[in-house]
C-alpha cells in the first residue's frame, strides 16, 4: 500500500493543491513554503499518537488568500495498491476494485468542527466516527534529529 496522492483545499499555505508520491518521493525545498504542513496534514490522518484533541482545527490551520478567506479545510489521501489482507479486512468495503481507496479530513471555521470519511472513491466517501483504521494504517512521524546515528542506534534498541 502507498499514497499516491494527497489534496489540500484551504490548509494554512495550501489554497488547492494536489500532490503526486511516487515511489521515491524526497521533499525537499527553501524554508515556510509548506513542507512541514504537508506533514501535518498526512500526520492528521495517519499519525496514532496524535489525540483526537489534535484533530480539531484552530484559526491557523484556514488559509487566508490575498482576496478570500477559506472557511473550511480539506485533506484527501488516496491509497494505491491496498492488497495487505489486514488492511483489507479493517477497511471493510472502502477498497476498490483497483485496490484503492480514500480517506479525507473535512473542517469549518465556523465551529472549528471536524468529520472524517473513508471510501473506496472520491464519489462513495462516508462518515467515519473515529480513526478505526490507524491499527494497520498509520505512520510514525519522527521530529527532526540532530544526531542521526544515535537516534537510528538507539530505534533499533527499541525493536
Amino acid at each position: 500500500m502507498k499514497i499516491s496522492n494527497v489534496h489540500l483545499i484551504g490548509f494554512r499555505n495550501f489554497a488547492d493543491s494536489s500532490i503526486n508520491f511516487k515511489d521515491n518521493t524526497l521533499i525537499i525545498g527553501s524554508n515556510d513554503i509548506g513542507k512541514s504542513n504537508l506533514l501535518h496534514a498526512l500526520r492528521i490522518l495517519l499519525d496514532k499518537s496524535l489525540s483526537e484533541a489534535d484533530l480539531e482545527p484552530n484559526e491557523l490551520d484556514f488559509h487566508i488568500g490575498l482576496t478570500d478567506v477559506s472557511n473550511e479545510i480539506s485533506i484527501t489521501i488516496k491509497f494505491t495498491n491496498v492488497i495487505e489482507d489486514a488492511v483489507i479486512s479493517v477497511l471493510k468495503g472502502n477498497v476498490s476494485d483497483d485496490n484503492e481507496t480514500f480517506l479525507r479530513y473535512v473542517a469549518q471555521r465556523n465551529n472549528l468542527d471536524y468529520k472524517l470519511y473513508i471510501g473506496p472513491s472520491l464519489s462513495e466517501l462516508e462518515e467515519i466516527s473515529g480513526r478505526f483504521y490507524l491499527k494497520y494504517m498509520h505512520l510514525k512521524y519522527i521530529e527532526s534529529q540532530r544526531d542521526l546515528e544515535q537516534f537510528i542506534r538507539k530505534e533499533n534498541g527499541n525493536y
